[in-house]
């Protein structure tokens, strides 16, 4: 000890079984705790530090992954499974059918919308998930449920959102709620899809993807949208 700084020794206090209790009972001062604390951080890829000054105060410095982040996402649900939609990249949400005077047309095969005067590419979360809509009686979310049963057919649910300078929209079946969700990094196996910037546990326990919005940008279907909407602004213009 004699040889350590004070810092070095301070950070005993991570050590398994480190307690500055008298008496160690079957329940208390067996110095569980801070060592749990440390290893949980670390198998995240974070890190935890702690610096003391008698006399003056005791700081503890986390530093967590940006991928671990609480942000406000919007859930959608498609095909009876939900998925969210960080808050950040949403615009607004339009409800298109015959009934609302907001409807979807196709032009050169690529579903747009008329939007204020503009038009608005767009594409379906199912098709591009390639999900298809599950039997009723075997759907085991019952907001889900509710979703396939109640949902007019004529109706569709549009999230509108932008990646850069580009506005597009997203089709999907139903529009849940805003939530704080912990953004968690996707496995190995899941990174080269760049649909998606990671996963998160909602407070029911269902584990659902996060989409990012530039994955889905990089993608064909909506790219040829894109062009057909600057084609049809160049005619219109004309």
């Amino acid at each position: 000890l004699a040889n350590m700084s004070v810092q070095n020794i301070q950070q005993y206090i991570f050590h398994a079984g480190f307690s500055t209790a008298e008496k160690v009972t079957a329940v208390s001062g067996r110095g569980v705790g801070m060592d749990v604390v440390r290893s949980n951080i670390e198998k995240i890829g974070g890190s935890i530090e702690l610096r003391s000054e008698e006399g003056k105060g005791t700081t503890f410095t986390i530093k967590i992954p940006l991928t671990l982040a609480i942000v406000s996402a919007l859930i959608v649900g498609v095909s009876g499974q939900r998925f969210a939609i960080p808050q950040l990249t949403v615009s607004e949400l339009v409800l298109a059918g015959k009934n609302n005077g907001n409807q979807i047309e196709t032009i050169n095969n690529a579903p747009v919308l008329r939007l204020r005067d503009k038009l608005l590419p767009l594409v379906s979360l199912s098709e591009l998930l390639q999900i298809k809509e599950p039997e009723k009686d075997v759907i085991e979310d019952e907001e889900a449920q509710k979703s396939v049963t109640e949902k007019d057919e004529d109706t569709q649910y549009i999230v509108v959102t932008k990646s850069g300078n580009t506005e597009f929209g997203v089709i999907v079946d139903h529009v849940y709620d805003l939530e704080e969700i912990v953004i968690k990094p996707l496995s190995e196996n899941l990174k080269s899809l760049s649909i998606f910037s990671g996963n998160t546990i909602l407070g029911d326990g269902c584990v659902i993807m996060i989409l990012d919005p530039s994955g889905i940008l990089k993608s064909v279907d909506i790219q040829e949208a894109i062009e057909n909407q600057v084609d049809m602004i160049d005619e219109a213009d004309v």
